[in-house]
């Protein structure tokens, strides 16, 4: 009987541990585009708040996680639009960006 005891008071402390011990936090990264009239490219200025405002809506609306690294990657000029191609990522994804954006420029060290 108490062998028995204490075989199942093993089992219950080994299912509850399973459920204590905490899962790693995954990495959110995302790429999006967005566009903001070519019109907009006149001037510098309404140019850069135009940019500014694409990407805080992109921010806001288009992801689940609140971004901490966000990264212009490319712009395109396509017909009367300027497409912005946005990279964010969280805290946890950050260092990944790091290396992806090393890696775009080819400025990645090899070993690391």
């Amino acid at each position: 009987m108490r062998r028995r005891f204490a075989k199942a008071s093993l089992m219950a402390g080994l299912a509850l541990s399973v459920l204590v011990v905490p899962a790693p936090a995954p990495a959110y990264m995302v790429e999006a585009v967005t566009a903001i009239p070519a019109a907009e490219g006149e001037d510098r200025r309404r140019l850069e708040d135009a940019i500014q405002a694409a990407i805080d809506d992109v921010a806001t609306h288009a992801v689940a996680f609140t971004p901490t690294v966000v990264a212009l990657l490319d712009a395109r000029l396509i017909g009367d639009r300027i497409f912005l191609f946005v990279l964010l990522a969280d805290r946890d994804g950050e260092q990944a960006v790091k290396l992806l954006l090393e890696e775009r420029r080819g400025t990645r060290q090899v070993g690391r």
